[in-house]
């Protein structure tokens, strides 16, 4: 469904240019879950907008099944951190705008937008405002509304950052389900390794800046999958190895070169004695 062919990025800014990507190749496959995950600053943002066509490879391309993708589309929906609701609609005219701009009519998006209400669980609040609803409800309306536009593919940049630990693990829940009844196509951007292995058919890890695929892992576990499964644990220690020299890089960056993780590390080692005598 997607080819990422030699895809560079580079913003340019008063101090200089900044490389956000370089040479990224990726193959995305109808209907899978790929997550993308990598430290902060390594271009994850940045490659799911130029797939969105939201921004423009400085060079290289992004393909949808054989054509160059130029610009944006009802083709991708984008999911991003804030819910980007409208104040001033009630919340199942917030999941019809998109559809009602699509041009459909006032009957066939009202029962589409009760559908996908009903698959995030909110018809009870179809007629409440934004402001009524908690965070987390107000991501279930930009899920529902995303998916009522019937996209092919689904963009997804940290949608669930901001929620608290137990909104999020309903919702991990519920996305797996939602995936798995609809086939769509997730590209998902996230910086916990936990959500990413818990949701993915595929993690890719990006070096840091400038952002390139470092190496790629399959999730091969049953759905639904539950995050204290020693074998999705086993997984994310694999992931979390390759990040750390990534982290590291940026923290050095960012602070003197002579940090590491092992030395500013709280956990005591085995030579302390720590706790001898209680």
């Amino acid at each position: 469904m997607l080819e990422i062919s030699g895809v560079y990025k580079t913003f340019t800014q008063k101090n200089g240019a900044t490389n956000a990507l370089q040479d990224v190749h990726l193959s995305i496959k109808k209907g899978e879950f790929v997550v993308l995950v990598g430290p902060s600053g390594c271009g994850k943002s940045t490659l799911l907008n130029i797939i969105a066509g939201l921004e423009k490879p400085t060079s290289g391309q992004v393909c949808k099944e054989g054509r160059p993708i130029l610009e944006a589309g009802p083709d991708r929906m984008v999911m991003f951190q804030e819910a980007a609701l409208f104040p001033w609609l009630k919340v199942i005219e917030n999941v019809e705008y998109g559809m009602k701009i699509k041009g459909l009519g006032k009957r066939e998006r009202r029962e589409k937008a009760i559908h996908f209400l009903k698959m995030v669980h909110l018809t009870r609040f179809a007629t409440a405002y934004p402001h009524e609803l908690s965070v987390g409800m107000r991501q279930r309306v930009a899920l529902a509304r995303a998916l009522s536009m019937d996209s092919d593919i689904l963009l997804m940049d940290e949608p669930f950052a901001a929620l608290d630990s137990q909104t999020k693990s309903i919702l991990h829940t519920e996305l797996q389900q939602i995936w798995c009844a609809t086939k769509k196509t997730i590209i998902f951007v996230t910086h916990n390794v936990d959500e990413a292995v818990l949701l993915a058919d595929r993690v890719i890890v990006m070096t840091a800046n400038p952002g390139r695929i470092k190496k790629e892992f399959r999730v091969q576990l049953g759905r639904p999958r539950n995050i204290e499964d020693i074998d999705l644990a086993r997984t994310v220690g694999q992931i979390l190895g390759e990040l750390k020299e990534e982290v590291e890089k940026v923290a050095k960056a960012e602070l003197d070169s002579d940090w590491t993780l092992e030395n500013n590390s709280f956990v005591p080692g085995s030579n302390t004695h720590l706790g001898n005598g209680i």
